[in-house]
């Protein structure tokens, strides 16, 4: 059908891909007043479990959010896995997601949530924000002219051109935006290394627990029940022969009576079926001008350890704030420290996951079964998949006063409970930090800092209630986890990264800060 005639509007942000990343994205400008559309090629929702752990950090985004405990409604029951060797004999049966408690991270665990779970909520959350998503919605064109990007749209037959102050790509590997943009995607594609997936029924297997064959060097052949969905999220390794991947159940089948020869199984009614295949990619740039990049439009790795999706969360929430600031008048180089602070997690996280995968093959599996286990309960030898110790230390946006406390500026900042003396009741620090505000913290009686900035919000912390209008630390657990002994100040950024920190300070330190790096 030859489309009709073209339609012209206006909006601050336009978000290409409405997957966690984009979705994640648009709610956090949306909060922030910023007006915002997020447009996806496909024509329904997705259903399917797809990414389904959503790591410590990632909750701690998604509390920030609004969304955490709407998502935790829909979260699996923590089952038992089940592994497997070569013969068919049970190996080892442990609860692989129940990591130990951290100090200052509320949340050390993994929620398993199928994806299209954590897209609803997110949708429903955009929803009450004002912005809905556009389904069938393909970006065919765009052209940045000065202060403007424009996207050219298709939808239905219609062709609308969005003239937006920045758009953003958050459309997963194959990204449009990318391509359209110019960007290099460097890597290499496993060509041997592929994987069917997806939802389906089966019959004539425990569904108490989930199971997992992980011997020999083809990878690991998964069944977990999924009862939110009625259904069986299953992964299997595709024959390496390159020919030409069949989805279907019968496919499935067939390797699944290869691998396991258990008989009396049947699988049926698939929900989703798709094939992955494995490419370890990365951009050179997240940005050219007023286009930037996001989620797996950026980076692609190995599924080992389950790190896509949670980091391409935090590529939102740290653009997120940003792009907010730029649109209110902050210098536009604020948003050249996406790139320098996300670009060096996205290297380490195809680094880490390319190890960790080649880390879990083998025909040990109890070993490997060790090693698998060991990942999710904080110890794994290559990264943490928690992502609670990434740290931005070093980069431009992280200012130390001196050494003299323990937190550095770049570190996330950690959670911990005080008393609020006005009201005697108890106040998590991160109820403080909820918002697309700053948060000062001063520890001790000593004076604040001025503060020309109506966005920061200045709570002081005190070991001795003496106070009424501050909060007492009465256990000396927030004294203990930001590492003061006395005098400390600590400005915490929108996305609960630490901005600024140190014992002594002027006067003027968090306003000549603000204003030098972020406008304000």
């Amino acid at each position: 059908m030859k489309p009709s005639a073209t339609t012209t509007t206006t909006t601050d942000v336009v978000v290409i891909g409405a997957g966690p990343v984009g979705l994640t994205l648009a709610c956090d400008l949306a909060r922030r007043g910023v007006g915002v559309r997020i447009v996806d090629r496909a024509p329904a929702h997705a259903v399917g479990t797809r990414a389904r752990g959503v790591r410590a950090r990632t909750q701690e985004v998604f509390e920030d959010l609004g969304v955490l405990e709407d998502l935790a409604k829909h979260a699996e029951t923590q089952l038992s896995t089940r592994f497997y060797d070569a013969d068919g004999h049970v190996v080892r049966e442990a609860v692989m997601y129940d990591a130990p408690s951290v100090p200052g991270a509320p949340y050390p665990g993994s929620l398993m949530v199928g994806q299209q779970f954590t897209e609803a909520v997110l949708r429903d959350r955009l929803a009450s924000l004002g912005v809905r998503v556009e389904l069938d919605a393909a970006l065919v064109d765009l052209v940045q002219d000065g202060g403007r990007v424009t996207a050219t749209v298709l939808r239905a037959g219609r062709r609308e051109e969005i003239r937006a102050r920045y758009l953003v790509g958050c459309d997963g590997g194959g990204s449009t935006v990318r391509k359209l943009a110019g960007i290099s995607f460097l890597g290499e594609t496993w060509e041997r290394q592929r994987m069917l997936f997806g939802n389906l029924r089966v019959e004539g297997l425990d569904d108490s627990v989930t199971h997992m064959w992980a011997h020999g060097p083809r990878g690991m052949l998964t069944l977990s029940p999924m009862p939110r969905s009625d259904t069986w999220f299953f992964t299997a390794p595709l024959p390496e022969d390159g020919g030409t991947a069949t989805m279907s159940v019968e496919a499935f089948a067939d390797i699944f009576a290869e691998r396991v020869g258990l008989p009396g199984v049947r699988f049926f009614d698939p929900v989703y079926l798709s094939v992955y295949q494995v490419n370890i990619r990365m951009v050179d740039r997240y940005r050219d001008g007023r286009v930037l990049l996001a989620g797996d439009a950026a980076h692609v790795h190995t599924p080992a350890g389950g790190q896509g999706m949670n980091t391409g969360v935090q590529d939102a929430y740290n653009l997120g704030w940003k792009l907010g600031r730029v649109l209110r008048g902050a210098p536009e180089t604020l948003l050249d420290t996406y790139q320098e602070e996300r670009l060096p997690i996205a290297e380490h996280v195809l680094a880490s996951t390319t190890a960790r995968g080649r880390h879990w093959s083998g025909t040990d599996t109890a070993r490997v079964s060790d090693r698998i286990i060991g990942a999710f309960q904080g110890r794994d030898p290559f990264s943490d998949v928690s992502q609670l110790s990434i740290t931005y230390r070093g980069a431009g946006l992280s200012h130390d006063l001196d050494d003299t406390i323990g937190i550095r500026a770049g570190d996330r900042a950690p959670d911990a409970t005080c008393v609020d003396l006005a009201t005697g009741a108890p106040v998590r620090l991160f109820d403080l930090f909820r918002g697309p505000h700053f948060t000062l913290l001063v520890f001790g009686s000593g004076p604040a800092p001025r503060v020309d900035d109506g966005e920061v919000r200045t709570h002081r912390v005190l070991l001795a209630a003496h106070d009424e209008k501050a909060l007492h630390d009465t256990t000396g657990e927030a004294h203990e986890l930001y590492g003061v002994d006395g005098a400390g100040l600590v400005l915490i950024r929108p996305d609960g990264y630490v901005a600024l920190a140190g014992g002594t300070w002027e006067e003027r330190s968090v306003s000549d800060y603000l204003q030098r790096l972020v406008g304000r």
